[in-house]
């Protein structure tokens, strides 16, 4: 197979296509690399989120895309990138050690359940000049939230998407007696259909009021319910379980968000300040003072004084041997420790669970919809 694959920079973004010798000027096979910041917890990983794949038809089964995965894979390993995430089909990522991290969570609501709530707080459109106030909330209430993306102040300005691709989203507002912003949500732009895809609140007691302006949107829409996408631990899905609702969790296989680690020593360079934060509130201090994590991408070794850690390469006797992409849902949180421990691609020895509980509690990752690339 002849041709090249170029590659065009943006301020965020790098495209790469790959152009086949006789064939003219157009790209046969493309993919482009978002420059993103992902959260495990409260520290940020560089990741390299992969969107817009495609192969123009007559091309498709001749390995083309291939190549261009396995090129942007390596582009990644030389830039410096932690891990890389996307939102793929099914049973076709996972060759190049991609696993899902990420599920999917839907609550459905009668509107008489959520006629129940009270109006509070005074509702308008987002307006670009909003968007400190919002993201000075979204800040606030994802700060612990692993998963969400750094939006970056300056450029970040609307809701980029609905509930689907192509759909668009509305941003509202919620303002208190003085005017000031204190809540938001997202929703779908579509017509006889209430769909809430975000919220955020300066105050969970607020969120009734979102709910409430969401009902009187279902109302004047002529929905029959609510569909809210929020994460299942999210105060806000804790409001609809008090009032009545549906909630369906989607665990993918091999498909939707999927994660794999790119630099092993880097995602735990990052990592630090969070596991020590993690060791810190566990109150444990007869943890084992070495674990060895060895992978397809190399060993590391954490070296645990009390809250302290560091870093080596030395071998313990505390060892974990994984795949790398198991390890990746470890640290999203999106499988438990003893779920992975009795792995069939996962051996161990010595002491290692305990360790494994408080460093990588299992949890609910989530990315907020307005933000799938």
């Amino acid at each position: 197979m002849g041709g090249e694959i170029r590659v065009t920079d943006s301020a965020r973004s790098h495209k790469f296509e790959l152009f086949l010798d006789g064939l003219g000027g157009s790209p046969v096979s493309w993919l482009i690399i978002n420059d993103l910041e992902v959260k495990v917890g409260k520290s940020f990983l560089k990741m390299g989120g992969l969107g817009g794949v495609g192969t123009l038809e007559e091309h498709r089964m001749k390995g083309y895309s291939r190549r261009v995965i396995e090129y942007s894979i390596d582009y990644m390993i030389k830039n410096g990138y932690d891990v890389s995430m996307l939102f793929g089909i099914p049973d076709y990522y996972i060759r190049w050690g991609y696993a899902t991290t990420l599920s999917n969570c839907k609550i459905t609501m009668p509107l008489r359940n959520a006629e129940r709530t009270r109006p509070g707080l005074h509702a308008r459109p987002m307006m670009k000049e909003d968007a400190s106030a919002i993201l000075d909330i979204y800040e606030l209430t994802n700060r612990f939230r692993t998963g969400s993306l750094k939006r970056y102040r300056g450029e970040w300005f609307k809701f980029r998407k609905g509930s689907g691709w192509g759909i668009l989203a509305d941003g509202t507002v919620f303002e208190d007696s003085s005017g000031r912003i204190v809540a938001y949500c997202a929703s779908d732009r579509w017509p006889r259909v209430m769909r809430i895809t975000e919220v955020g609140a300066n105050d969970i007691s607020l969120y009734e009021h979102v709910l409430r302006y969401a009902y009187e949107m279902a109302v004047q829409k002529k929905a029959t319910e609510l569909e809210i996408y929020v994460p299942f631990d999210h105060p806000f899905a804790e409001l609809c379980k008090s009032l009545g609702c549906t909630i369906s969790i989607d665990y993918p296989y091999a498909s939707d968000g999927m994660g794999r680690i790119i630099n092993l020593n880097s995602t735990f360079r990052r990592l630090i300040p969070e596991l020590e934060e993690r060791l810190e509130k566990s109150c444990v201090r007869n943890l084992s003072s070495k674990i060895s994590i060895k992978t397809d991408l190399g060993l590391i070794t954490l070296e645990i004084s009390g809250s302290n850690l560091s870093l080596s390469e030395a071998e313990s006797e505390n060892l974990v041997e994984l795949p790398q992409w198991v390890l990746m849902q470890l640290i999203l949180g999106y499988r438990s420790p003893a779920n992975v421990l009795v792995d069939s691609a996962v051996k161990y020895r010595g002491k290692i669970r305990e360790s494994l509980e408080i460093l990588f509690p299992a949890g609910h990752p989530y990315i907020w919809l307005s933000d799938w690339f």
